[in-house]
């Protein structure tokens, strides 16, 4: 008999060499959502970057996260500089991104209109598959698409035709970043406390005064800044937008001083930073006081950032503890072939799948909102919150999770699971925590029809649905119940306590929609036992367990590393 072997993993362990390639759900999904032409141009572009997201990129990340930015405030002679200095990684991963097209098959003029019902999504398959190497640099690009999105819809021509370009460059010496300054010292979320004052100068310009307290990708040179140009008492209606550039057009520095960088826990290779304007020239965008209705826009297309990458975070940690397990020997057997761990892929499997579809619907309303479609665009202004919301919280779990699954490893720095859960703990807090979303849902459903239009499609839903019917019906009669009792009463208090619990509530029976809803041979299948799960816990009574055959676990978890 041969001696067993002292080995962390088996001797046949395989990672994916291509994080595109293995993914069968994203896979899927694209057929399903992208017209023909669209997938023939982006699916070498994201075989490309899936090779390079599980290869390169991920040694890059790991150095950047090791060694991020610092801030050289002086050079050798005493002058002030401000320069942000990156490890090499960080660039390399900046070209990465670059030359992926992540922005310039959204914003450079040419390709102006060519993809304008699909480029949304498109720049999410791509970024999702990003976001599974680096998180952090993933926010830089997030407030890049953002900048540029600003400057499409409500700058003049001038202005588009000089800055659209770069901010759209697919070639690395060309490209600049964006950036929003939004929250100060005095209010954090509450963006109506905000100090900074823009005064009006000869010409059309303003000069700013004040400090930004939370500045992501601080040394973007294309910045998105609010400051007030009326009374503080009138709060974000005396707010209004402007454009700082780094540089002016003269070539000469606009006045800003980056105050020092923040020490955070996670996303550690990319600048955040405290920034003080003092005299700093910005170009009004937009009419006075509207500032924070245009900076809304940005501030959604920024949530809907922050909900791929806690997909991306989430289904990195899943694919890690899932490859490792399965050549991982425990009480002589593979560890992942255990009931309980099978059990505990099948939650995090069928959880994930559910936030998945959730997200990407989100995503289909984005981009049929932009072609003008009404319906979608109510859909889109309540779906983006919740699904902030709550893709952010169920990273954070299954990350932890995916951690603790994979035992004494999965806390050592040599693995990349503890910097993914750094990362994906900014998740809920980023561009809102948690009480400020379920509040901007609030709105939504009062401002819009797009909670009735939710009501509707889960009635349909239930309508089509054979073995859910009954689960989805009672859910929803409640949710309507609690619903209007609340509108009928005057209390605001009762309310707001009200609206967590019960948007939760609607969230995941939308979620259960969207399973029962999927059609097509394979979504159908994996849908399906994602759905048999969840109404499982829905309704699960103790005894009831029983582990998902091997079989099923690997069609639910849609991931293939084998030959």
């Amino acid at each position: 008999m041969s001696k067993p072997e002292n080995r962390v993993l088996t001797r046949d362990n395989q990672t994916s060499d291509n994080f595109y390639e293995s993914d069968q759900i994203l896979q899927e999904r694209l057929r399903q959502s992208l017209p023909a032409e669209v997938r023939d141009y982006l699916e070498k572009k994201l075989r490309k970057l899936g090779k390079q997201a599980a290869a390169q990129m991920d040694d890059w990340s790991l150095s950047a996260d090791d060694h991020p930015p610092e801030l050289k405030k002086r050079d050798r002679l005493g002058n002030n500089v401000d320069e942000v200095v990156f490890h090499p990684a960080y660039q390399k991963l900046m070209k990465t991104a670059v030359e992926s097209e992540l922005f310039y098959l959204k914003y450079h003029p040419d390709m102006a209109g060519r993809f304008r019902g699909a480029r949304h999504r498109m720049g999410f398959a791509l970024g999702q598959l990003y976001a599974m190497s680096e998180l952090g640099q993933y926010c830089p690009h997030c407030m890049t698409d953002g900048a540029a999105y600003i400057i499409e819809q409500f700058c003049t021509p001038g202005m588009q035709q000089r800055l659209l370009p770069r901010l759209g460059a697919r070639d690395p010496a060309q490209n600049v970043t964006g950036a929003m300054f939004l929250t100060e010292k005095s209010g954090g979320s509450d963006v109506g406390a905000n100090l900074t004052e823009a005064e009006k100068i000869e010409g059309a310009g303003y000069h700013l005064n004040g400090e930004k307290w939370f500045c992501s990708n601080v040394n973007a040179e294309v910045i998105m800044a609010l400051a007030r140009t009326g009374p503080v008492a009138k709060g974000t209606r005396g707010l209004s937008l402007f454009l700082v550039e780094q540089v002016l057009e003269d070539g000469t520095c606009n006045p800003m001083e980056i105050i020092r960088l923040k020490d955070k826990m996670g996303v550690r290779s990319m600048a955040t930073g405290e920034v003080r304007f003092d005299g700093t020239q910005g170009t009004r965008i937009g009419e006075e006081g509207e500032g924070f209705k245009i900076m809304a826009q940005m501030i959604n297309i920024s949530r809907t950032y922050n909900s791929v990458a806690a997909l991306a975070g989430l289904r990195r940690a899943i694919i890690e503890a899932w490859q490792y397990l399965n050549h991982r020997i425990t009480f002589g057997k593979r560890a992942a072939t255990h009931p309980m761990i099978r059990d505990k892929f099948r939650e995090l499997g069928a959880e994930y799948l559910a936030t998945f579809m959730l997200v990407w619907r989100a995503l289909d309303a984005m981009d049929a909102a932009e072609n003008g479609n009404q319906r979608e665009r109510d859909l889109f202004r309540i779906l983006t919150p919740m699904v902030k919301w709550i893709s952010a919280e169920q990273s954070v779990y299954g990350v932890r999770e995916c951690m603790e699954l994979m035992g004494g490893n999965g806390y050592i720095e040599d693995f990349v699971m503890p910097k993914i859960f750094r990362d994906v703990n900014v998740l809920p807090i980023w561009e809102g925590s948690g009480n400020i979303i379920v509040l901007d849902i609030l709105r939504a459903s009062q401002k819009s029809n797009g909670l009735q239009y939710l009501f509707e499609f889960i009635e349909e839903a239930a309508g089509r649905s054979q073995h859910y019917d009954s689960l989805l019906g009672t859910k929803l009669d409640k949710i309507k119940r609690v619903w209007g009792d609340l509108q009928s009463s005057d209390d605001r208090e009762a309310l707001e306590s009200a609206a967590k619990p019960l948007f939760r509530e609607l969230i995941r029976c939308l979620q259960l929609a969207l399973l029962a809803g999927e059609q097509g041979d394979a979504n159908t299948t994996r849908s399906q036992l994602a759905l048999r799960y969840l109404a499982e816990v829905e309704e699960r009574d103790l005894g009831t367990v029983q582990p998902m055959p091997p079989d099923e676990l690997e069609i639910l978890i849609g991931w293939h590393y084998r030959e």
